[in-house]
């Protein structure tokens, strides 16, 4: 009884390992869609745009506060060890003499409060609208951190899924030369052929091979390098699901894509925006030449006692405008103003610098569309022909008018023909990601801004 039950417990055992080894293996596809969205949670660029944004948030309501009214209190009580008192001289001279007189009891306490609203002031006004404006610059480098992960998702899944296709070219390879070794084997068991087609196949065979694995390893680490990317576990069995990529009819005209680049283009509206800030900031500190008028009110109850009843009190009150303005402070408003004027125009030189360079992204990004466009053309009808070669190859070899090098040369060209085909497709996709991110197509449920 004793063995039948460990019996049990090593199958259970066993099929449990192998259950966990099995769900383990298991490779769960992941979708271009899921990608991009686990990359953005992810990613730590966009982490730290949402943090600006917060930030950002919390300088408009801190601004916004500066504005309004600034209510305070404030309560204190002493206890006089010792009652201050104040000298009174009578007489002078030698006659002179002074006398203390008490000024306090040994208790006291005192309440008040004040309030105190700004009327004028150009720096806290200025203040509220550069703070809106940096609001609104912290979304647009948000939704621009955001566009380059989703392009560069996009890109590295599509390595991934061409890293696939080639996998597959290489096998399809690899089982026609097997297929094709089989039948000349077949053949030289009956004489038909000599020894040395055979041993040509066999090689073809053999050389095929380290292909098959080479790209094994390049799919690998096309996978790894998107898990990467969106900052999973590399222990992660995942596997993008093929997308289907039409081909595409034509390619963007340049001057209407450059046009539309600088209109839209997300890193250019962050900039543009940050300019309008340092602007504002300008402006901020050129405020400090102009007045300042505030209103203020004041209450305050104050009372006194030797003991802690019968406290003698009495209340105040009053309402005033205060009015300050800067006569000179040594030069130092004018070098903040200076130094804001100088980082503008830095930000203006960057501007320009950047305008540049979409400009030349454009038209470099819409010549390499032109290319693989060409090379998506001219390919259409390749792969069916080079498929037919190699078809008519084996025929004409199984009839005795062909030969092992013409199969191999058809094979070879097939493969390289399925090769050209999928590079020229990816190479478009992958380019027009990338002119989707500088146009600012960016799709807007990417772009939406975190709750």
């Amino acid at each position: 009884m004793m063995n039948k039950f460990l019996v049990r417990i090593a199958m259970v055992t066993v099929l449990s390992i192998t259950g966990i080894t099995a769900a383990l293996s298991q490779t769960r596809p992941i979708t271009l869609d899921e990608a991009i969205k686990t990359a953005i949670r992810q990613n730590r660029n966009v982490q730290l745009a949402r943090l600006g944004i917060n930030k950002a948030d919390a300088q408009v309501s801190e601004a916004i506060g500066s504005a309004l009214p600034v209510l305070s209190f404030n309560a204190g009580y002493n206890r006089n060890i010792q009652a201050p008192v104040f000298f009174i001289t009578s007489g002078s001279g030698q006659n002179a003499t002074t006398t203390a007189i008490r000024t306090g009891l040994s208790n006291a306490y005192s309440i008040g409060g004040q309030l105190t609203q700004v009327l004028f002031n150009s720096a806290v006004f200025s203040g509220i609208g550069a703070s809106k404006i940096y609001a609104t610059a912290a979304e647009a480098r948000y939704k621009a951190a955001v566009a380059e992960v989703v392009t560069e998702t996009k890109k590295k899944y599509y390595s991934a899924l061409a890293a696939n296709q080639y996998r597959e070219i290489a096998k399809s390879t690899l089982k026609n030369a097997e297929e094709n070794l089989r039948n000349i084997e077949a053949l030289f068991s009956e004489g038909l052929v000599a020894e040395f087609d055979k041993i040509r196949a066999s090689v073809t065979v053999d050389n095929v091979k380290p292909q098959v694995t080479e790209s094994e390893a390049g799919y690998s680490n096309a996978v790894s390098s998107l898990l990467t990317y969106l900052a999973m576990n590399l222990d992660n069995n995942v596997e993008p699901v093929l997308t289907d990529l039409p081909i595409p009819t034509d390619v963007p005209a340049e001057d209407s894509s450059i046009v539309k680049a600088l209109r839209e283009n997300l890193d250019l509206k962050a900039l543009t925006l940050q300019m309008n800030v340092s602007n504002e900031i300008t402006t901020i500190y050129r405020s400090e030449y102009y007045p300042t008028l505030n209103l203020f009110g004041n209450w305050q109850n104050q009372g006194q006692s030797d003991q802690f009843n019968n406290f003698v009190s009495a209340t105040s009150a009053v309402v005033g405008l205060n009015f300050s303005f800067n006569v000179f402070n040594g030069t130092r408003t004018k070098a903040k103003v200076e130094q804001a004027n100088v980082d503008f125009l830095a930000l203006k030189m960057q501007h320009a610098q950047l305008t540049d360079g979409i400009k030349l992204s454009v038209r470099t990004i819409i010549n390499q569309l032109v290319s693989a466009k060409r090379r998506i053309d001219a390919q259409k009808s390749t792969v069916m022909q080079a498929q037919r070669g190699y078809d008519i190859s084996r025929i004409r070899y199984t009839e005795g008018t062909g030969s092992v090098l013409e199969i191999n040369d058809a094979e070879t060209s097939l493969a390289r023909a399925k090769v050209n085909s999928l590079q020229a497709l990816f190479d478009y996709y992958s380019m027009n990601a990338e002119y989707d991110r500088v146009c600012g197509n960016i799709e807007a449920q990417y772009l939406k801004l975190p709750e």
